[in-house]
């Protein structure tokens, strides 16, 4: 096992790099940014749109031990710091996760999907890494960005792991595959394909194409079984599918479901050949403390991938009953005798269905929806909020509160129910404050720049319900 840092010597091997000036040769991680620069770390320099890093360069020099650049900048107080010149920056990111993937990770397992991801990465995380080191995503940094400074940074910290477990986003045809190239999976996970990041997708055959260029790479796949999409999937031979769902011809299934107000529980039944060859056949309980369906179906893909693994089946039981779940993701509060449900951390009309179930199935007296602007589903998007307007009305929601531009097209939808068409996310905290009850059940979501986890800004210092009822 090789101990943690970064090397420069392997930052000149994986990026083709020269040293312009020679100071410290080993840092503790990578930076990209400025502001929080750290003693000890190495600052790269990226562009973007509206920032290019090497005009930062001099600021981030007084605290980092250096820097890896593709603009010729060199001060003579410079001197005592390691500048590497590269031909490109984010492309010498990206070399470096890959060397350092190679050397230091020894099972790679990548997750993508519509929704459930960063949840089902967790989820498994939390399992594996009770039989050695574990590498992950820090928060969901999942892009072309992202992953490579988390992977790096990862190992640069701890040194070597077992296992490297990692969420990969897309936005437009392409992504996967970009990202499974910089990372090199072993195994991959789909969990779903839906209504996500349509804007730069061109529908949701193109979301599946997306999400399927991660089959070119893997020894084995892990996929939902129920997905209709996915289906298309189990034909194909040139690498191992394991699926996962409620379908009866599931490699790991969930039978005797019953949904509870903070969580589930199920029968968990696998068949599956492991990893080492030995056939398996396995039926237990499990009690979730993560509610809803779609927690549910994260949990048997986290499943899958772990007994596949070999993962004692006591492990895998009680890592997936002892998990609380993530921030902003579903999180179940009670406040003043109001049952709030915070799931703002991001939405697409599949989540959002999703989260409304819940909504109805927790419901006591009213059922209140918060809900922000769907974002990034271009051409789409405003037949798929009016939809969302009608199946509140259909299904049983009383209150909606429509926060932005694109929410307003779907409360123009909502009849028969009372509605509130808002501008900001403010407003609708002021006005939730007003109208709440006790026995009320709250839904609250959004897209990720809504930040509608503000909403609950408004009950932190006073709390104050009415007590009509």
């Amino acid at each position: 096992m090789r101990g943690p840092m970064l090397l420069l010597d392997d930052i000149v091997k994986a990026t083709g790099g020269r040293v312009l000036s020679k100071g410290p040769d080993a840092f503790s991680s990578i930076s990209i940014d400025s502001r929080t620069i750290k003693d000890g770390e190495l600052f790269l320099c990226l562009r973007g749109q509206r920032f290019n890093g090497h005009d930062f360069l001099g600021e981030s020099l007084k605290v980092a031990r250096g820097a890896i650049i593709d603009e010729q900048r060199i001060e003579d107080s410079f001197k005592d710091r390691t500048i590497v010149l590269v031909q490109d920056t984010l492309r010498a990111l990206q070399a470096l996760a890959t060397y350092l993937r190679k050397r230091s990770i020894k099972n790679l397992i990548a997750i993508t999907g519509s929704n459930g991801k960063t949840t089902t990465k967790e989820l498994l995380w939390h399992i594996l890494s009770r039989r050695g080191t574990a590498f992950k995503n820090e928060g969901n940094l999942n892009n072309e960005i992202g992953l490579p400074l988390s992977m790096i940074n990862n190992v640069s910290r701890y040194g070597d792991a077992h296992y490297g477990i990692f969420e990969m986003g897309a936005s437009r045809p392409g992504d996967i595959r970009e990202l499974c190239e910089i990372a090199r999976p072993d195994y991959g996970v789909i969990t779903n394909i839906g209504h996500a990041h349509l804007e730069g997708m061109a529908g949701l055959e193109g979301v599946f194409r997306t999400k399927a260029e991660m089959a070119d790479f893997v020894k084995v796949l892990f996929i939902n079984g129920d997905d209709r999409y996915l289906e298309r999937l189990k034909t194909n031979t040139d690498y191992k599918i394991i699926t996962f769902g409620l379908g009866k011809d599931c490699s790991v299934r969930a039978e005797d479901i019953r949904l509870e107000d903070r969580g589930s529980r199920y029968k968990l039944i696998a068949a599956l050949q492991t990893l080492s060859s030995k056939g398996l056949s396995v039926k237990t309980d499990i009690r979730l403390s993560i509610p809803g369906m779609g927690n549910l179906y994260n949990s048997l893909a986290v499943a899958a991938v772990s007994l596949y693994l070999d993962s004692p089946l006591e492990t895998v039981k009680e890592g997936l009953e002892d998990f609380r779940g993530i921030k902003l993701r579903l999180e179940i509060k009670e406040i003043d005798g109001v049952n709030f449900i915070v799931d703002a951390y991001n939405a697409n009309p599949d989540s959002m269905k999703n989260a409304l179930k819940e909504l109805l199935r927790l419901k006591n007296k009213r059922a209140i929806a918060v809900l922000g602007d769907m974002l990034e589903l271009g051409p789409y998007s405003e037949e798929l909020h009016r939809e969302l307007g009608r199946l509140l009305s259909s299904e049983g929601v009383d209150i909606f509160l429509a926060v932005g531009p694109e929410m307003k097209k779907a409360a123009q939808e909502a009849k028969a129910i009372e509605v509130h068409s808002l501008e900001t996310v403010e407003e609708a905290g002021r006005l939730l404050s007003v109208i709440l009850r006790p026995g009320d059940t709250v839904l609250i979501k959004g897209s990720r720049l809504m930040a509608m986890e503000r909403v609950m800004d408004m009950f932190k210092d006073n709390v104050k319900i009415s007590r009509r009822q």
